[in-house]
């Protein structure tokens, strides 16, 4: 930390939000010594604000016990940036609108993030980790020498107060010396979830993007999570339903025609939509599941099945074992990179006889009627090729849930090349309809979602 003190005293470029953040972005993170510079908070419930450096910029490290959070706060004249040293912290944004607080962004940062704050934002951070602790590193210019004057927001009662020249944190506490002066009743509040209120899930980048086995884990415990109530909504929500039953038929009555015996399903989940695909096509072929939730593995395995909780691409849980058909639904897209996407599909190969089908879909970055466009869109302003993502990567959450998953959007000609790279050939693409027209076949990627069939035509070695 001596070395960063020395360097913010020797920095002579003008301090300018890119300035600022350059600096920032070329500090060695690995060897960073912070642990002795750390403060426990004054009062429990608060964080603890160390000051390391004030000229010609602050410094300061803080110290987020576990599920501790600032108020809503706003930053006038002053920006900076954040970089997040230990755990995990949420950054969540606001704008006043109408006498009204609209809560309208979240993302998460992890180790190595850096978070921008700009002039004028409204926002709060939140360590939503109810077991560790985070620790950042703060850089703002003009130094807060003191949150004299800082409006924060108390979103319980609707309230704005005034910080005094008292005030040790943006933080709403009852101490007499906090305020110069509090507006009751001053705001209503709209939480994200109100704001989207016609939308099943909800965006929450991660920055950086973890690694895989971090991704695994992730989208487990999401699955998981949503174990015991996942078959409901499969089979009871219209839009979701129509979708499934769709490509159910149309995968049954092709499997069918081939007259499998054996089948992969990987990413079978409870197994109840696997179970229905074999009903459906009036065979009694044997059904082999993977699953990565252990949760949804449990279920599988009690309706009969033989399903093994694994992550796919890496572990071996039943190798030598051949089959007629094999089905990758509703979920390759949770892979969390290309690389591992061809480890996949080339495993599949490996598994499947020659001539064998091999039925997956997709969600479509072009389609106009998903979330494709909005991550695209995402992805080209924010610059998110710097923090390790892929074109059509995003992070999200189900309502009502607390665990984030991550979903890749695909073009066409990107899973085409995947699976003529890995030993498949394509033998029809159908395009479907998910929130728009459910379950209909529709004219093209624009519209819905990818379901391909494509054929085993090598063995991989």
């Amino acid at each position: 930390m001596k070395e960063i003190k020395n360097q913010i005293k020797d920095f002579s470029h003008k301090i300018t939000f890119e300035s600022l953040g350059k600096f920032v972005d070329s500090i060695d993170f690995d060897n960073l010594n912070y642990q002795d510079y750390i403060l426990n908070p004054e009062s429990e419930g608060d964080y603890g604000r160390n000051i390391l450096e004030l000229n010609p910029f602050e410094c300061v490290l803080i110290n987020w016990p576990a599920g501790v959070e600032s108020s809503v706060h706003h930053h006038q004249g002053l920006f900076g940036h954040v970089l997040v040293l230990e755990g995990e912290l949420d950054n969540i944004t606001y704008r006043e609108e109408n006498h009204k607080l609209i809560e309208f962004k979240s993302e998460k940062y992890i180790s190595k993030g850096i978070m921008p704050e700009e002039d004028g934002v409204i926002h709060k951070l939140a360590n939503r980790n109810l077991e560790k602790r985070a620790i950042t590193l703060h850089f703002y210019y003009p130094a807060i020498e003191s949150f004299e004057g800082m409006r924060i927001f108390n979103l319980e009662t609707g309230s704005i107060g005034i910080l005094s020249e008292h005030a040790k944190t943006a933080k709403w506490n009852d101490n007499n010396n906090q305020f110069k002066e509090i507006e009751q009743n001053a705001f209503k509040y709209q939480s994200i979830e109100e704001l989207n209120n016609d939308k099943s899930h909800l965006i929450q980048n991660i920055f950086p993007k973890p690694d895989s086995d971090s991704i695994n884990s992730m989208n487990s415990r999401y699955f998981s999570e949503q174990a015991q109530k996942y078959d409901f909504s499969d089979f009871n929500l219209p839009s979701r339903k129509a979708y499934i039953y769709s490509v159910d038929n149309l995968i049954s009555s092709d499997l069918a025609k081939n007259k499998t015996t054996k089948h992969l399903d990987i990413a079978i989940g409870t197994g109840r939509r696997a179970i229905r695909i074999r009903e459906l096509s009036g065979l009694n072929y044997e059904i082999v599941g993977v699953e990565i939730s252990e949760e949804m593995c449990k279920i599988a395995n009690s309706r009969g099945l033989r399903t093994y909780h694994q992550d796919w691409a890496n572990n071996d849980s039943h190798t030598g074992e051949m089959f007629e058909s094999a089905t990758f639904l509703y979920a390759f897209g949770h892979i969390a990179n290309r690389k591992n996407r061809i480890k996949s599909l080339k495993k599949i190969n490996s598994y499947l006889k020659e001539g064998s089908p091999f039925y997956i879909d997709l969600f479509s970055l072009n389609n106009n009627n998903e979330w494709g466009p909005l991550t695209l869109k995402a992805y080209q302003e924010n610059n998110l090729g710097k923090h390790g993502y892929e074109k059509g990567d995003v992070f999200y959450k189900k309502r009502g849930f607390s665990e984030l998953a991550f979903l890749h959007y695909f073009e066409f000609n990107e899973i085409k090349s995947l699976l003529a790279n890995t030993g498949f050939r394509i033998e029809w693409v159908k395009y479907i309809g998910y929130s728009k027209n459910p379950g209909q076949i529709v004219d093209s990627e624009r519209e819905g979602n990818f379901l391909i069939k494509a054929i085993k035509i090598i063995k991989q070695e």
